[in-house]
């Protein structure tokens, strides 16, 4: 598994959800918990989906969009205007967009709302309706479904809509998602479960694996309370660290004394209700996590709340033992909990996408199975988005 430098260290392991040795682990447990005949499946590949529990983290160092995939701020969107999120998150790209207009002199300016959701275009004399420019968004979104922004090009002007732009002032438009960078994980889950409930339509042994590692993660996080706020290190509380310290330090110390029994999986008949759920159970759950831990540190004297230990040839402060089993009794076992919930979604996610695929047999042609390719070494290099995600 290689060392995990926690606490202050910076490292790749402490940027990881759950840790590395967190992730691989739920993905193992879940396995073993899926019902006949789907975990014959699973088990033959228990192996693989433990260890490719980690492949999202390390998308994170090749894929700019994949940060955001992780969290979701939901302090940032409470109490929001225009009222509460939806669940398409078109809607929520669609209606945080910037829109700026590139100018044929070089400059650029964000257009501003004259009023009523219109648009004041150099060269028109009548404003433009919003809605207007966003049909060209609508255009670009489909070319590229995963970017943060799009960018309509004079000619894409010009062939799609040349009433914006008579006089040729317009040299282009640029649209920018600031909704996203907040987070997308509870929408993210459910275009993966599609995607998995597809694969197992198509029969597609090799995809089903990758998807189901995946979901596996994706569904880890959305159960750790860190990743539901924009608080997100502890770094608006003077608590820097305290995300690799939950869910990362503790279950590495105290796993093996958890009770992992969970259960059998269950179909989930509504499964964007339950993605949902999952993080707004550990939104509800935030206040404590940083509560706890300064309640527990200001009651220790600072030597046994930091310690140097040896890990992995390097010596390394992270937080002491004494201090991660003070604070862990302190949330009543809250860590153990989001644990076991989170292997028990797993399985409950992967099974109700192979029932909603017709519970096909993946298992027919085992030998002839050809797993996915590896996902290579991780760039020794600082990931897209947030340090600590």
């Amino acid at each position: 598994m290689g060392s995990l430098l926690l606490g202050l260290s910076l490292c790749f392991a402490c940027t990881a959800d759950w840790g590395f040795f967190g992730h691989r682990q739920i993905n193992r447990h879940a396995v073993y918990i899926v019902p006949p005949p789907l975990n014959i499946f699973f088990k033959r590949h228990v192996e693989w989906l433990e260890e490719h529990g980690v492949d999202a983290d390390k998308r994170r160092y090749a894929l700019p969009q994949e940060y955001k995939r992780h969290y979701i701020d939901l302090d940032h969107h409470a109490g929001r205007p225009q009222g509460p999120l939806s669940y398409r998150l078109d809607d929520e790209i669609r209606t945080g967009l910037a829109i700026r207009l590139l100018l044929q002199t070089g400059d650029t300016l964000e257009l501003v709302d004259t009023g009523g959701g219109s648009f004041r275009i150099p060269g028109n004399k009548d404003p433009i309706p919003r809605d207007s420019l966003l049909v060209l968004w609508d255009t670009l979104r489909a070319l590229e479904p995963q970017e943060e922004s799009w960018y309509a090009s004079e000619k894409l002007i010009s062939d799609r809509m040349p009433s914006l732009n008579p006089e040729g002032y317009l040299s282009g438009l640029l649209f920018e998602d600031r909704f996203s960078i907040h987070g997308i994980l509870p929408y993210w889950l459910e275009i993966m479960q599609r995607r998995l409930t597809k694969a197992f339509m198509e029969k597609d042994n090799a995809s089903v694996l990758r998807l189901a590692a995946d979901m596996g993660h994706y569904i880890g996080d959305a159960h750790v309370p860190l990743h539901t706020t924009s608080n997100y290190n502890g770094q608006q509380t003077k608590q820097q660290g305290i995300h690799a310290f939950w869910e990362s330090r503790i279950p590495e110390l105290f796993y093996r004394e958890w009770d992992m029994v969970t259960g059998p999986a269950v179909y989930l008949p509504d499964f964007r209700a339950s993605a949902w759920a999952w993080v707004k159970e550990s939104s509800e759950l935030v206040s404590q996590v940083l509560e706890k831990e300064r309640e527990v540190r200001s009651g220790l004297p600072p030597d046994r709340v930091m310690c140097y230990e040896d890990r992995g040839g390097i010596n390394t402060l992270t937080y002491c033992p004494e201090f991660a089993r003070a604070y862990a009794e302190a949330m009543d076992g809250m860590v153990e909990a989001r644990f076991r919930a989170t292997v028990h979604a797993v399985a409950s996610a992967w099974y109700t996408a192979w029932v909603d695929a017709g519970q096909p047999y993946l298992w027919e042609k085992e030998d002839e199975v050809k797993l996915p390719e590896e996902a290579g070494e991780v760039p020794a290099t600082t990931p897209y988005g947030r340090p600590h995600e």
